[in-house]
């Protein structure tokens, strides 16, 4: 969940972690690159992309393929009747989650609401069941009241006004400097 993604290629069977921010965001890429370089093949790369007739920059990270990573990839990724991989929340998603998790997440996919009161996490690319689920565990384990929302026929995890200051609390200690106005 958030800006990285596990990828299964055909020469091998354990899959890698790549994680794609804007250029614009370098300080936290490199923070991310910093906590995981162990695991890299490389340095961060730079591309690029075009989005709306306008070209962007982004730095890329990417790690080896790793049999561990491979637990992973079968817990949040299933395959479909076309033979094609979808997304979905897992079940140990209850073990995953902890401050550090959230934190990440909340930095990739996440913000406060216009009026501030409350928090968005995307979760639009799941299912509305899994994220009915994931707010039942945001609830149980962390004492945070969530709802889902309709963002144009996809699930959007919403953090309610009562719970956002706890929610802050949570992820704080372990959010980059850069992406600190997300939480106000």
């Amino acid at each position: 969940m958030g800006d990285g993604n596990l990828t299964l290629n055909k020469t091998s069977k354990n899959p890698y972690f790549v994680f794609t921010q804007e250029f614009i965001r370098y300080k936290y890429t490199w923070f991310v690159f910093n906590n995981i370089s162990f695991l890299c093949k490389s340095m961060p790369k730079l591309g690029k992309s075009k989005r709306n007739n306008k070209v962007l920059y982004h730095l890329q990270v990417r790690t080896r393929n790793y049999p561990f990573l491979k637990e992973i990839f079968d817990a949040f990724y299933i395959k479909n009747s076309l033979n094609t991989f979808i997304k979905v929340i897992p079940k140990k998603i209850y073990y995953w989650l902890n401050p550090i998790s959230l934190a990440y997440w909340a930095m990739d996919e996440g913000g406060s609401t216009s009026s501030g009161t409350g928090f968005y996490l995307h979760t639009k690319g799941f299912n509305f069941m899994d994220v009915y689920f994931l707010a039942g565990v945001m609830h149980y384990k962390f004492n945070i009241i969530c709802t889902v929302q309709n963002h144009e026929n996809r699930p959007m995890l919403y953090i309610t006004s009562k719970s956002k200051n706890k929610y802050v609390e949570i992820v704080y200690p372990y959010f980059h400097e850069s992406l600190l106005y997300k939480l106000k």
